[in-house]
């Protein structure tokens, strides 16, 4: 056989199966094709791919004419390609089957064989098949690890406290740009009014939006560290004191400005970076605030300048990343709610990585609005679409949130002078 010749078929293994797979190639010696019987092949002839998994996990999977079972065996032999003679003589692969052969000398040490069915496995029905090791970690962040500083990410830990639309999303890119571990909250299940928009699917509805996001960060990054919490925040003070006391940022993508302003003060008490985003009416457009310790306002400020500042943003016109049954009707494109998140997520990324100047024009700036479509009977800002904002958040000096911290501060310094 050709030593070269490589089908189009596809072997993914995953990391689980692995290290099973190298385990049980310890006890095989010799030439001859042992079996291993606990795992299989679950062979997508329509795709091309096969996929190994635990027989005892696949033996329940729907019919589908497309998925077909494959045994498969492994040799231990270092010298490789020189088994194939005997191979080819064994009678134990008169099936369709994948054989593995192992060499732990060799950096690429599982060889992947597919032998096609027939009464005899000759040379010729051997075919060489690539192998993707869904375990090998150095690769998973490869398109990335030149823009990005990894490193640092992966010993971030981020909170993001509400999972709709919005924070699903958010939390995933996060996951997808190597931040290595998160704290989930949110109270609601998924409904099938949120599929429309959320990062998850019809799969997932009628489950926990948490366990559900949690799931698709571990499809990206499966060495996150994830802690879930099904609990309305605003109800559970103790518990958002030990979270926001724990992480590096909290990602705040809640559906209630009550929720937000609670985030608001322990952010402020604990000197932990926040970054708030939001949609307004029909997701038209949209905001993300950074609330960033010694920097100035704080999100109390954000809502009272807002209040103040005619001919911008009025109350009437703020929303949130809500898939909240009161407003599961409320019209709004998922692709409109991305761009406020994908801006929500830079954002936070920048602050987690402490660059926030290349983000903002300004270092001072702490306020980005976003306008997805016209809208300029809203306000002057509204009337050209795909347009963003900078905004400046100067601190409210009787806030009654980082104000009274300022005060202290300020007679803290006195005091030691």
């Amino acid at each position: 056989m050709d030593p070269h010749k490589r089908s189009d078929l596809v072997v993914v293994i995953p990391e689980l199966i692995e290290g099973l797979l190298i385990e049980r190639s310890k006890g095989v010696s010799g030439s001859v094709p042992s079996a291993w019987p606990e795992c299989a092949g679950l062979y997508r002839s329509d795709e091309g791919i096969i996929r190994l998994g635990l027989v005892e996990d696949t033996r329940h999977l729907p019919s589908d004419n497309a998925l077909h079972h494959v045994p498969c065996f492994i040799v231990c032999k270092p010298s490789g390609w020189e088994s194939v003679g005997s191979i080819s003589e064994s009678d134990k692969l008169n099936v369709a089957s994948l054989l593995f052969i192992i060499d732990p000398k060799s950096a690429n040490h599982i060889t992947a064989l597919y032998i096609s069915p027939g009464d005899t496995p000759t040379a010729e029905r051997i075919v060489r098949c690539p192998v993707e090791l869904i375990g090998n970690r150095h690769r998973l962040f490869n398109r990335i690890s030149a823009v990005v500083d990894l490193h640092s990410l992966q010993d971030k830990k981020v909170a993001v406290i509400g999972l709709g639309s919005g924070g699903g999303l958010g939390a995933v890119e996060l996951a997808k740009s190597g931040v290595g571990s998160f704290i989930l909250v949110d109270y609601d299940r998924l409904e099938v009014e949120n599929i429309s928009r959320h990062v998850c699917g019809l799969s997932d509805v009628g489950r926990w939006k948490t366990r559900a996001v949690k799931d698709r960060i571990l499809q990206h990054n499966p060495g996150a560290a994830i802690e879930c919490h099904e609990v309305d925040i605003t109800e559970d003070l103790d518990l958002l004191e030990s979270i926001v006391d724990s992480v590096d940022l909290v990602f705040v993508a809640t559906d209630s400005e009550v929720s937000k302003y609670l985030v608001n003060e322990h952010c402020v008490n604990f000197q932990v970076p926040a970054v708030y985003g939001g949609v307004y009416e029909s997701a038209f457009a949209g905001e993300v605030v950074l609330v960033t310790p010694g920097r100035g306002g704080c999100y109390s400020c954000v809502r009272h300048n807002l209040a103040n500042t005619s001919g911008t943003v009025s109350s009437t016109l703020l929303g949130d990343y809500t898939d909240n049954i009161d407003t599961a009707h409320e019209p709004g494109l998922g692709i409109d709610v991305g761009f406020i998140a994908n801006i929500h997520v830079k954002i936070a990324l920048s602050a987690l990585l402490n660059t926030s100047g290349s983000v903002f024009n300004d270092p001072e700036d702490q306020m980005i609005i976003w306008v997805n479509s016209a809208k300029p009977d809203d306000g002057p800002l509204f009337g050209t679409p795909l347009t963003r904002y900078f905004v400046k958040v100067p601190r409210v000096p009787d806030c009654r949130t980082c104000g009274v911290l300022a005060v202290y501060d300020e007679l803290e310094d006195l005091h030691n002078e």
